[in-house]
């Protein structure tokens, strides 16, 4: 009904019933294929207006179906033009050069986003987290310095990682971020 509504009377509330009811099924599969949000959002986008600049020319019994078959060709197409690119990249001659610069840039980067996340911090808990991760001491050693029960210590610890987690998520991803803090 929803389908020869939209497709018959051009109706945007059929169609946008039906985006309603398959945008996060189709964008969950394609997220997962993809691994990227952004692009299986785009992706998703673009399928569902297609499928309205062509709602007169297809002929859907099956919204679900027809929308699964089109994801299913829609990724198809992207990893074939991975595949092409990477094809295309095994052809040129050489060895990649490493940019040593924007390798440093980056980590300069991330390292005065770090920095600025940790002004944020109360006094104590950035003492304790410096304390911690820039001079390697124990939360023994730690406690003793401030006056502090090793709880107090790892209670500051905790909630200065949980705000870099937060604020530097969309920066890297927490496990390199985590491999920067530790080290």
């Amino acid at each position: 009904m929803l389908v020869s509504a939209m497709q018959l009377h051009s109706d945007i509330y059929a169609f946008e019933e039906i985006y309603k009811r398959h945008w996060f099924r189709l964008f969950g599969y394609a997220k997962n294929q993809l691994d990227n949000d952004q692009e299986a959002e785009e992706l998703i986008q673009s399928l569902f207006e297609k499928l309205w600049v062509n709602r007169q020319k297809v002929n859907v019994t099956n919204i679900g179906a027809y929308l699964a078959v089109a994801l299913r060709n829609s990724l198809m197409d992207v990893f074939r033009k991975r595949q092409s690119a990477l094809k295309f990249k095994a052809t040129l001659p050489g060895e990649p050069v490493s940019n040593v610069t924007e390798d440093d840039v980056n980590r300069n980067l991330l390292l005065e986003s770090i920095e600025t996340v940790l002004a944020e911090l109360p006094e104590k808990t950035r003492d304790v987290f410096q304390q911690s991760r820039y001079e390697n001491r124990s939360v023994k050693e730690i406690a003793g310095n401030l006056d502090l029960s090793e709880k107090a210590v790892e209670y500051h610890i905790t909630k200065a990682i949980k705000l870099l987690k937060q604020r530097l998520k969309g920066y890297l991803p927490t496990i390199i971020i985590f491999f920067l803090i530790f080290l």
